[in-house]
């Protein structure tokens, strides 16, 4: 038994999670599921995974066993190496490549959006907007909703929200950006968009 590495951003999240005292597979799906945004699944196949590995390696022990017979559940605790694992993962600095992980599908659609019509470009960022619009008031719902005591979790919460903000000034920007290309129709951004 002993830690066999590299872990991924779930497994350290599971541990993360269990230091915190969120310690049984179905406590982490539920957390896990008011965590928008994340790269990891909170499948429960995936968790459950993810707690039996980190347990082989030695990071995790079980620790009880609660509720009721032929239902239980099994919580864990962090074990010195799980303690040392995770305390390293959150003071070490982050590489490049965590710092470029900024997925977003939007992205990956806009570098072919040159295969549509100029009219249908536009089209197409425009309900972008809308989208970007309505999930970014969805978001500001979300947080207020979950909004903690502790002032740096909600500002981890608050990453996503910016993020969306960001989108969707590139998004206006990338509307902008077509109005050449479409100069026989005329591009208007709706004062709503203009505002956001």
């Amino acid at each position: 038994m002993g830690t066999s590495g590299p872990y991924s951003e779930l497994e350290y999240l599971i541990l993360a999670m269990v230091g915190e005292g969120i310690n049984s597979g179905y406590a982490m799906r539920k957390e896990m599921n008011k965590m928008r945004g994340g790269r990891w699944s909170a499948e429960s196949g995936s968790v459950y995974r993810v707690l039996r590995r980190l347990e082989s390696d030695g990071l995790l022990c079980e620790a009880r066993k609660v509720g009721v017979p032929n239902r239980e559940r099994t919580e864990y605790d962090l074990s010195r190496t799980g303690e040392a694992l995770l305390h390293s993962w959150l003071t070490f600095p982050p590489d490049r490549g965590e710092m470029a992980f900024l997925v977003d599908p939007l992205r990956t659609r806009c570098y072919f959006l040159n295969r549509l019509k100029p009219n249908e470009r536009v089209r197409v960022v425009k309900a972008w907007l809308q989208e970007s619009k309505h999930f970014i008031a969805d978001l500001q719902r979300d947080l207020s909703a979950s909004a903690t005591a502790d002032p740096i979790r909600n500002l981890a919460y608050y990453n996503l929200l910016y993020l969306a903000q960001a989108r969707h000034e590139w998004l206006k920007r990338l509307l902008v950006q077509m109005k050449p290309a479409s100069a026989l129709q005329p591009v208007t951004i709706g004062a709503d968009e203009q505002d956001d």
